[in-house]
């Protein structure tokens, strides 16, 4: 089954319009994919919003990034920090995050965007980060 990624490609098109936290978890993701392994600003900004717990949602983020990376069949577009444009590939992970997406649709949202059936495995990480960060 292929879900149809456009509905959540087009809505909302610029990252820092997105609802609640997404837009922090979005500019997270970016910063750390610059300055991997770690990212203090990121440390930092999360620690500010979410206390102690932040360094548990840096940590999520981080293995998710790394699984994402370890499956995916091609290179992932993910932006610049500063872009604030919302990409394809960013709006697919944030479905993914959504606590209201259906496990069906985000385990399939994962496998379509990394071209891999195995990165469904990747759901439980996915599903813990958006849990922790109260998404």
């Amino acid at each position: 089954m292929l879900i149809d990624h456009d509905a959540f490609r087009r809505e909302p098109s610029v990252w820092t319009d997105l609802p609640g936290d997404e837009g922090l978890i979005l500019w997270s993701l970016r910063r750390m994919v610059v300055a991997w392994p770690r990212c203090h600003t990121v440390q930092v900004a999360l620690h500010v919003r979410y206390g102690d717990e932040g360094l548990a949602i840096e940590h999520l983020l981080r293995c998710w990034l790394l699984g994402l990376s370890n499956h995916a069949r091609r290179r992932l577009v993910i932006g610049d920090p500063n872009c604030a444009m919302l990409l394809a590939d960013e709006g697919v992970l944030l479905f993914v995050l959504r606590p209201a997406t259906p496990e069906g649709a985000a385990g399939q949202a994962l496998i379509d965007l990394t071209g891999n059936p195995c990165a469904a495995c990747l759901l439980p990480l996915a599903q813990s980060l958006a849990f922790t960060a109260q998404l």
